[in-house]
């Protein structure tokens, strides 16, 4: 952790020791037990429509955003994520919201691990050393590591984009959850980076001019909108 304090220190994660760590993974990833089968079939028609239009055209990562929270954005992105690797797709899951990071919620490791803060600011560290490696068969994550007081900074960074460039080059799939546009313009530049993303949003919560404007921000900054997804529940 840097001396600067540029990660939130109550934050502070422990160094991956892969011997010692195993997962409580939670209900809402739906596509791996029985408890809401209408939510894991929408998920895995939502991965046929990534497989035909995505996948197969050779694209290899999408960033999950969204124009405010409280829309379901990570259970989406953990839940593709899952879904994609369960067909035997080499999928890596990176936590990109270092505000408030979600993804531990779904997929909760025994002791706090490093992760992606501590790849973007450790010139030492090797990002592949926190990569947590088949957490599931095909399913791997690069959790947050904590939060990070200057996360624009961060994701700002030549170093960010390398890590996402070498992701996108070593697994068959990779998927970025980020955090929402309401609160901060980190989703925009990971998007960015990523070069694809979909958009997430709640019936009777999210206004469609929020899509709107949201889609034209990604546009503008190159990135391209596969896609959006409506969360009903």
């Amino acid at each position: 952790m840097p001396a600067d304090g540029s990660a939130n220190s109550s934050n502070a994660a422990k160094p991956l020791d892969l011997d010692d760590l195993s997962y409580k993974l939670s209900s809402d990833l739906v596509t791996l037990n029985d408890r809401s089968p209408v939510e894991a079939e929408a998920i895995r028609t939502m991965r046929t429509h990534i497989m035909a239009r995505h996948v197969e055209d050779g694209r290899r990562g999408l960033a999950f955003c969204a124009p405010t929270g409280e829309v379901g954005c990570t259970f989406m992105a953990a839940n593709l994520a899952v879904s994609l690797a369960q067909i035997g797709i080499k999928t890596l899951l990176i936590d990109g919201d270092l505000r408030s990071p979600s993804i531990e919620k779904l997929v909760q490791p025994t002791t706090p691990t490093q992760g992606l803060v501590q790849c973007l600011t450790s010139a030492d560290q090797h990002p592949y050393d926190l990569i947590h490696p088949e957490v599931l068969p095909n399913f791997s994550i690069l959790f947050s590591g904590g939060i990070a007081d200057n996360a624009q900074e961060l994701l700002g960074s030549e170093r960010f984009k390398d890590l996402i460039d070498r992701c996108l080059r070593d697994f068959e799939f990779t998927i970025v959850d980020t955090p929402p546009i309401n609160r901060c313009a980190d989703s925009r530049r990971i998007c960015t980076v990523v070069g694809y993303s979909v958009i997430v949003a709640k019936r009777n919560i999210t206004y469609f001019a929020d899509v709107n404007m949201l889609a034209a921000q990604l546009e503008e900054d190159g990135a391209k909108v596969v896609g959006t997804v409506l969360n009903e529940v």
